[in-house]
Parts: C-alpha cells; sequence; structure tokens
C-alpha cells in the first residue's frame, strides 16, 4: 500500500488547491490503478476538479482505460524521457475550454513567427541582471501589478524568496533602476528539467522586446548548469508568451485545457519545449 504522506514529501503527488488539482510526478507502473485511486480520494478532500498525471509512454493505454486524456508531451522532462500530460476531469466545466477559436488563431500566429532563437539586443537605457532575494520586494510588486490573478503566490516577497532557495532563477530588466521585466526558471534538479515561467513585462515597458533576451540568459545559464530540458506554459488565450516561444525556437506540444488560475480565473495553456540536448521516448 502507498504511503500519501511520503508521496506528499518527496513531491510525487502534490495537492493544488489554489488550482483545485491533482498532480501526479513519479510513480510506480505496478500501481497504477492504486495511484488513481489516490488521487481520486485526494481531489474530494480537497475539492479538485483536475487530475493530472506526468505518465511515461508504455502508460499511456493503462491510463486512458481509467478515463485519462492525452493533453501533451513535455520532451525530455525526466532527465532526457519524455513526460506524457494525461488529465483526468472531475466535472464537465473543468473540461469545457472557454474560447478553443481564439486559442486556435493565436497558436496560428505563434507558429508564423517561428524562429531559431536569435534575439535582438535590449534598447538603450535597458540593462540586464540575474536577480536575488534583495529583489523580492520589487519583483513581487511587478506580478501583483500584471496579473490579478496567479497560479503561484507571486505577489508576496516571501514566496518570491522561497522560490529562489528552492533554486529557481530570475532574470530582470531595469530601466532607470526599476525592474521593468522578469522571468524565471523554476529548476527541478530531480528530474533534470526547468520550467520557463514567471514572465512578466510593466505594462509601462510593453512592446520594447524584453522578453527574448530574458529568456536567451536563461537558456545560457542552464545549460551552463547542465539543465538541458527546457519547457514553458504559456496563457493559450494571450499572444504575448506564445509568440516568443515560437521566435525562441520552442516547439508547441499540446494544449492543457483550464489547467490553472491566471489572470483572469482558469485558462488553457500551451505546451512549448526547447530540449538542449536529444530526448528519447
Amino acid at each position: 500500500m502507498v504511503n500519501v504522506d511520503e508521496l506528499l514529501a518527496a513531491g510525487d503527488v502534490v495537492v493544488d488547491r489554489q488550482n483545485r488539482r491533482v498532480k501526479l510526478h513519479v510513480y510506480d507502473p505496478r500501481r497504477i490503478e492504486e495511484m488513481d485511486r489516490l488521487l481520486r480520494r485526494l481531489a474530494d478532500e480537497s475539492a479538485a476538479t483536475k487530475l493530472i498525471v506526468y505518465g511515461k509512454k508504455a502508460d499511456v493505454g493503462r491510463w486512458t482505460e481509467l478515463g485519462y486524456a492525452l493533453e501533451g508531451v513535455i520532451e525530455g522532462f525526466f532527465r532526457g524521457e519524455n513526460a506524457q500530460m494525461l488529465s483526468c476531469f472531475l466535472t464537465k466545466e473543468r473540461a469545457t475550454s472557454v474560447a478553443p477559436e481564439l486559442a486556435e488563431e493565436i497558436l496560428a500566429l505563434a507558429l508564423s513567427k517561428r524562429g531559431n532563437g536569435e534575439t535582438k539586443t535590449l534598447p538603450e537605457g535597458y540593462v540586464m541582471r540575474e536577480a536575488d532575494e534583495r529583489d523580492a520586494e520589487e519583483l513581487a510588486r511587478l506580478y501583483g501589478k500584471v496579473f490579478a490573478t496567479y497560479p503561484t503566490p507571486m505577489d508576496d516577497p516571501d514566496y518570491v524568496r522561497k522560490t529562489m532557495r528552492e533554486g529557481t532563477r530570475y532574470m530582470v530588466v531595469e530601466y532607470a533602476g526599476k525592474i521593468a521585466c522578469a522571468a524565471s526558471a523554476e529548476v527541478s534538479e530531480r528530474m533534470g528539467s526547468a520550467e520557463m515561467t514567471d514572465c512578466a513585462t510593466d505594462p509601462d515597458h510593453a512592446g520594447k522586446g524584453l522578453l527574448q533576451p530574458l529568456f536567451a540568459a536563461l537558456e545560457q545559464k542552464m545549460e551552463e548548469s547542465g539543465i538541458y530540458y527546457l519547457y514553458s506554459l504559456t496563457r493559450a488565450q494571450s499572444p504575448g508568451m506564445n509568440v516568443t516561444a515560437a521566435k525562441m525556437g520552442y516547439a508547441y506540444r499540446g494544449r492543457l485545457i483550464n489547467n490553472c488560475t491566471i489572470f483572469s480565473g482558469y485558462e488553457d495553456m500551451n505546451i512549448w519545449v526547447k530540449p538542449l540536448r536529444p530526448v528519447w521516448e
């Protein structure tokens, strides 16, 4: 029998109350049915309406028989091995995308802008650097200003400091000594991959092309640190980050329906991946 406390402590299972979902990152393939029962019980206890499994390719058939749907793939997530993103929706509302036509239009736009990661230099007056804990207050204010809601409490400076201590790397662009744009790489040493995330540009500095240089700098730091498998989850109904990901050489690999609360409520998230080394199935 599985030990729930051990699974939660190790991060194998995550109960995400803010986004009403339960995620399974690591499991024993001999216990898939048992893990499914556990996920459903935890969902019932926490009022979650979506289950997410980071599955192995060989197990997709067994998970789909249990009611999960393959929404996409994160290439290289498990130290070079692909993660099959399997989701089970516990309500009809959670399974229903709000604006699928708009999401497809934005995806088409992004794919038409595909590039190989070449970046422009920062505009005059802007400078880039890596952030540290001394920047937590200002970063929190930026995230609070840009996002009405967010999947994690990034408007809390203590939370920002916590993520830094746990290995997340932040890069910022400053103008006149103030942070104008920020992005981070949420590193999982255990998995050997990183999520490129927490991208925010102060509205006063929008349209300056600040995010691409930040992404390039974070990618370089990841490669220097031995993290070769990068991915980003972008708001499907917002063009900015989808276009940036495509221009930076990321490949589209699926869409997670009503995945998390961000900006205005539950939103679909597009999966973009950029392996810096070969992946294996």
